[in-house]
Parts: structure tokens; C-alpha cells; sequence
């Protein structure tokens, strides 16, 4: 170290003391010296840059020695501290230039023995976030917790406690209200605890803002278990609250209750108001429905117009339920009676709600679910605008139901469906024509018919397959007959339901049959209910106009049952009407019958159509039936519905012996 000595000496320390004075005066050094426990101070030149290091005791160097007037002459080890401490205030500078970019806040926090908490070190991104004040003192911990949003204090406490006891880092979000404003924001905390030897825990952490991602995650959160529509509860989110709902009256011993509504006639306001008359009348009708009920029991929409409500478990006793349930279903029926102002128009409407207890112990959430159904379908029955608690005798009956869907699902592949062949007779008695009556060889059931298992497939969706089966099974027959002189000319008649009708493709698959089979389409005659006109008369009139260039004939069933049978004959292109056999049985005893089908058959010749009336049973039916001009008989005065092979033997026994024995009459 070289030699300091006379003026030189002086003028160096003399300039160490104006430095350290103007250090003094800087009260941020000053902290700074006293947090971190430094004997050096400094003071940073323009470019931030510390300069001109003193030592705390700078009074007493230490020396080597001293001239005769007591001016230190060498001071050893002074370069060497001084570069040391020159590089901690870089390193401290740098370290709180971090902290000022850092978008969060770096923390300290101890707990000391006694349980009290203290924050030696708040970061001035930690003061921002949580809306400390520049120059006040550091935020209380427990002062700090007051500020956590009540709801979330508990999980806040629990997870901290966690991690002082099994030492493991805190890692937290909770809600936080800076300042104890009412502006809430989103924390997440995540710190590292330093347990030192007299129990004092430290944690060292980091504080970040994330209610930007929460507001992301709570807006992904609505769409997938919140009805975008009318903000409802969705089906994923009724099913979440039910499995608890369920959990919790088995946990308690008590019970609860779903109500299944669903809203009478939406679909006939959709149709003809618009869907967006019909959304805005789901929006109108959620918000009655919330006020139906208490804030703890929930309303979700699981469909187009269906809805659900959970009411919680309140006790017991499981007749208090089924009073407050009814008193619940009650008020909703009464509230959306009250009517809609809807784009200038009052709508009234009217529910159809389903009632199903549960205590949670005996069937699952699906079950419940599909009790609650079953309850609403039979309130349905009753007339609309009811309700209906579940009944377990109409659910055995529900389960019977399904098990024949599966079972028919299977039927539609292995060939267990065919076609009974029921005659029908032209004015000469020749058999010219037949109906093919599905009928379902069920394995442990036997022969099933038609009413026992069509209105299940139109129910649950397999109506096209049941009608695609039938077309083709109709068209193959009439193939196998193409080489047989008395079955050739032969026509079949077959139903056709009106949902299978009304499907965008049927035209098309016909026509594919017909060419597959290569048979005349004018032997082949598809029976229409009215249903099937009843909607969008206008297409459906189109694809019947598409057929009859094909060649198929139409035929009107039922004729005479419907409001509307005759604008349908004056717009349709039909081939022949055919008369309900409900008046056909009567003729002979009721007047009012008798001039019914008088009229029918006159209209029928002035239009130009055919005539068949069914459930022909007698003699006296069959001529009055001829003296009016009906064009063809069928009955069981001729024969019932028989398979295959006994339709073409009675056909080649008739063909020999006209007129075609009453195998099936009576007189």
C-alpha cells in the first residue's frame, strides 16, 4: 500500500468527508445502511455509479502510522474494503432496479414465536398491489388479512398454516381488496419459509396480480357450465350440483327434490314467431323461474325448452318435501301463466312439471333425472300445464319400454321384422291389391304388433330405419312376384309415418329402391296419414309431387278422422282416400255413419280418386259398401293379415275360384 502522507493525506480524507456528508444527507442511504446492517455509505454520481466509499469510523483508520501532527501517513487494507463494498451497493442497486421492474411484489414475512406476524420487507411493487402509500410503514400481516375477501380468509389462513407447519412453500390465490376498498383483485402468493433455530419462521415470497387470467378462466368457465343464452346453469354444471346435492342428503339422512319442467307448446311458438321470439321468451322464462325459488336451490337449463330445478335438502321427513316440492311447482305454473309481452304480442304459456324425491341412497343422479321425466310426461298426459310426482308403477312400465327399444334395435339388423299380407278386393271379389302390416317375431315376446313397438321407434329416433325397412321389404316382395302370373300385377300398400316422411333424403332413398329392385313404381301404394301434411304443407306437397313421377301411389289414411282431410285432397295429389274403419263398423246401426260414408264416396268419385274401406266384417257391410261405389274391400270378411307364403296361396286359390272365399267373415 503506498505511503499517504502531509497535504495529499489530508486533501484525500478531507474529500471522503464531504462525501460522506452529503451520503448522510440522503435518508434513502441512510435506511438502506441501517436495514442491511452496512458499516459504508455512499452517494451515486450522475450516472448512478457509487462513488467515493467511506468507512463508518472514518475518524479512526486504521494506519500504519502517523506523522508528527496525528495525519495518517498509510492506511492498510482501505483499497480492498472499499472495492468490496463498492461491489454490494452495485449488487443492492441492481438487485432494487430488478424489484422496481418485477410486474409483482417481493415480500418478507415472519412469524415469531409468540404467534404475531411482522413484514420487514415490503418490495415497492408489493406497496402498489396492495395499495400501501409511499412512505407508511409496511403493511400489518394481520392487519393485511382484513383485506383478504371474507370468503376466501379461511382457505387464505389454512394453506399459510400448512406451509409453516410442514414447511413446504405457500402457494395461494385468493381474492384482495387493496386498501379495504371495494376494488377486487385476484392474488397469487407463492413463498418459500425459512425456519431458523429459535422457532422464528420466515417466508420469502413473491406476490403477483392474476385477475386478468381469472377473469379469463371465470369467462371459459361460463361457457362450459353456464347456458350462454339465458345465463342458467348448463347441463354439465346441473349434473356437477346434483351428484352433491345427492351426496350431501345421503351424508345427512335427509331428503330433497327435482322438478322437471318443461314448457307446453315452444316448439309451435318457434315455428311460427321466430327463434328470436322463442329465445327471448327462454330469457323472460328463466328469470320467473329464479325467483320461484331460494337463493341455496338451484335452476339450470338442460334443453331447448326444458328446465331443471334441485331443491336442497331441508330435513327428514320425506312428506315435508313432497308439500314444499308441490308448493315450488305450484308457483312456477302459476308465474308463467301470468303471461310474455313478446314482440308486441302477449304470449301465455303454460309447463308440464315432473316431480322426483331422493335421499340419495337407493339410485344414482341419472336415475333421478330420468324419474323426474317420466313424472313430466305424465303430467303431460293429464292435459298440460300440470304437474306429477314419479310413480314407480309407470316407471316399471318406462323400464319395460326400454329394454323393447334395445331389443328392436337389434330386431332392425337380424331380420326378426316382416310383413303380414291383408287383402283387399276389387268390386268382383279378385284380390288386386294388399296391405303389408309390420309385424315383430320377438324372441321371448312372440309376434308383436305394430302398436306394441312403431310409436317407440318414432319416439326415440329409429322411425327412418323403420320406414326405410319397410319401403325396401315391400319392394322385395314385389320383385319375387315379377315372374308370377297371378302375383305380378299385384299391388302393396304400405304406412309411412309422418316424421319418416318429412326427412330431407326420403324421396331420394325411394328412388334408389325402386331402381335397385327394378319393379314398377305404380305397384307400389304409400299410405299418408294428414300428420304428415300438417307441417310445412308446401315442401311436403313438393316430395308428393316428386313421388307421383315416380310412379308410386298415394293413398290418404284415415280418412275422415282429421280437421283438415279435405283441403288436403283438394291440394295433394293423391290416388285414393281411404275410409276410417271406425265408421265402416257402425254403418249398420248408426245413421250419422252410414251418411258419412255416403259423402265420402261421392266426394271421392267427383275428385276423380279411389275409395278402399277397411274393416270390412260382414255381408250387409260389404254390399252397402258396393251400392255406394267403393272401389275396394278389406276386412276380415276376406281374410286377416297372413304371412307371406299363406298371401300368395290365397291369391293363386282365388285366382281359381272366384269369388275369394270369406276365410275371416261372418255373416
Amino acid at each position: 500500500m503506498p505511503s499517504l502522507g502531509g497535504s495529499l493525506a489530508n486533501d484525500v480524507f478531507a474529500a471522503y468527508a464531504i462525501m460522506a456528508v452529503m451520503a448522510v444527507s440522503a435518508l434513502a442511504c441512510l435506511f438502506a445502511a441501517l436495514f442491511y446492517r452496512r458499516r459504508y455509505l455512499s452517494v451515486l454520481d450522475a450516472s448512478e455509479n457509487p462513488r467515493n466509499l467511506v468507512e463508518e469510523q472514518i475518524a479512526v483508520p486504521r494506519s500504519s502510522g502517523v506523522d508528527k501532527t496525528g495525519v495518517p501517513v498509510a492506511c492498510e487494507g482501505a483499497e480492498d474494503e472499499i472495492s468490496e463494498v463498492t461491489r454490494r451497493v452495485q449488487l443492492e442497486h441492481r438487485f432494487q432496479k430488478l424489484t422496481d421492474q418485477v410486474p409483482g411484489g417481493l415480500f418478507q414475512m415472519v412469524r415469531h414465536t409468540d404467534g404475531s406476524f411482522t413484514a420487514p420487507y415490503l418490495s415497492p411493487g408489493f406497496r402498489k398491489l396492495t395499495g400501501i402509500p409511499d412512505g407508511a410503514p409496511n403493511l400489518d400481516p394481520d392487519m393485511a388479512l382484513t383485506q383478504v375477501v371474507e370468503e376466501d380468509r379461511e382457505g387464505y389462513v389454512m394453506s399459510l398454516k400448512e406451509s409453516g407447519l410442514r414447511l413446504v412453500p405457500w402457494d395461494h390465490e385468493f381474492r384482495f381488496r387493496p386498501g379495504g376498498g371495494d376494488m377486487e383483485n385476484w392474488f397469487h402468493v407463492i413463498a418459500m419459509p425459512d425456519k431458523a433455530a429459535d422457532g422464528t419462521i420466515t417466508w420469502h415470497g413473491y406476490v403477483s396480480d392474476i385477475s386478468v387470467r381469472k377473469r379469463h378462466e371465470m369467462e371459459i368457465e361460463k361457457l362450459a357450465y353456464f347456458d350462454t343464452l339465458t345465463l342458467l346453469p348448463n347441463r354439465r354444471q346441473f349434473l356437477d350440483r346434483m351428484s352433491h346435492a345427492v351426496a350431501a342428503c345421503a351424508k345427512a339422512g335427509q331428503f330433497g327434490a327435482l322438478l322437471y319442467i318443461d314448457l307446453d307448446n315452444f316448439k309451435v311458438l318457434n315455428d311460427t314467431q321466430g327463434h328470436h321470439v322463442g329465445d327471448a321468451f327462454l330469457v323472460h322464462v328463466s328469470a320467473r323461474l329464479r325467483i320461484c325459488i331460494r337463493p341455496e336451490d338451484v335452476v339450470a337449463r338442460i334443453g331447448g325448452d326444458e328446465f331443471v330445478v334441485i331443491l336442497e335438502p331441508t330435513g327428514r321427513d320425506s312428506a315435508n318435501i313432497v308439500h314444499r316440492a308441490t308448493k315450488v311447482a305450484n308457483r312456477i305454473l302459476e308465474a308463467l301463466r301470468e303471461g310474455f309481452d313478446l314482440a308486441g304480442t302477449r304470449h301465455v304459456s303454460t309447463a308440464s312439471i315432473g316431480v322426483a324425491i331422493f335421499d340419495g341412497t337407493d339410485v344414482s343422479v341419472d336415475d333421478i333425472l330420468k324419474r323426474a321425466d317420466l313424472a313430466m310426461y305424465q303430467a303431460k298426459t293429464l292435459g298440460r300445464n300440470k304437474l306429477a310426482l314419479f310413480d314407480p308403477v309407470a316407471m316399471q312400465h318406462e323400464s319395460e319400454r326400454y329394454r323393447l327399444l334395445a331389443d328392436l334395435r337389434q330386431a332392425l339388423h337380424n331380420g326378426e321384422l316382416d310383413f303380414h299380407y291383408q287383402p283387399q278386393v276389387d268390386h268382383s271379389g279378385r284380390i288386386c291389391a294388399a296391405e303389408g302390416l309390420i309385424r315383430w317375431s320377438h324372441p321371448t315376446m312372440g309376434v308383436l304388433m305394430p302398436d306394441r313397438f312403431v310409436p317407440l321407434a318414432e319416439h326415440f329416433g329409429l322411425n327412418q330405419e323403420l320406414s326405410r325397412f319397410t319401403i325396401e321389404r315391400g319392394l322385395a316382395v314385389l320383385a319375387s312376384w315379377r315372374d308370377d302370373p297371378v302375383m305380378k300385377s299385384i299391388r302393396l300398400a304400405v304406412n309411412i309415418g309422418a316424421q319418416s316422411f318429412a326427412a330431407n333424403d326420403f324421396v331420394a332413398t325411394v328412388k334408389e329402391l325402386v331402381d335397385r329392385y327394378e319393379i314398377d313404381a305404380g305397384l307400389l301404394t304409400l299410405e299418408l296419414t294428414e300428420h304428415v301434411m300438417a307441417k310445412e304443407p308446401d315442401r311436403v306437397s313438393g316430395q308428393m309431387h316428386e313421388l307421383k313421377q315416380l310412379g308410386v301411389r298415394l293413398s290418404l289414411d284415415d280418412f275422415g278422422t282429421g280437421y283438415s282431410s279435405l283441403a288436403y285432397l283438394k291440394q295433394m295429389p293423391f290416388d285414393e282416400v281411404k275410409i276410417d274403419g271406425s265408421f265402416v263398423e257402425d254403418i249398420e246401426t248408426r245413421e250419422n255413419d252410414r251418411t258419412l260414408v255416403k259423402t265420402i264416396l261421392a266426394m271421392a268419385r267427383l275428385l276423380g280418386l279411389e275409395a278402399v274401406a277397411e274393416h270390412v266384417e260382414n255381408v250387409r257391410q260389404e254390399a252397402f259398401l258396393r251400392a255406394f261405389g267403393c272401389d275396394y274391400l278389406q276386412g276380415f270378411l276376406y281374410s286377416p293379415a297372413v304371412p307371406l307364403s299363406r298371401f300368395v296361396a290365397l291369391c293363386h286359390d282365388a285366382d281359381k275360384s272366384k269369388p275369394i272365399p270369406m276365410i275371416g267373415g261372418r255373416l
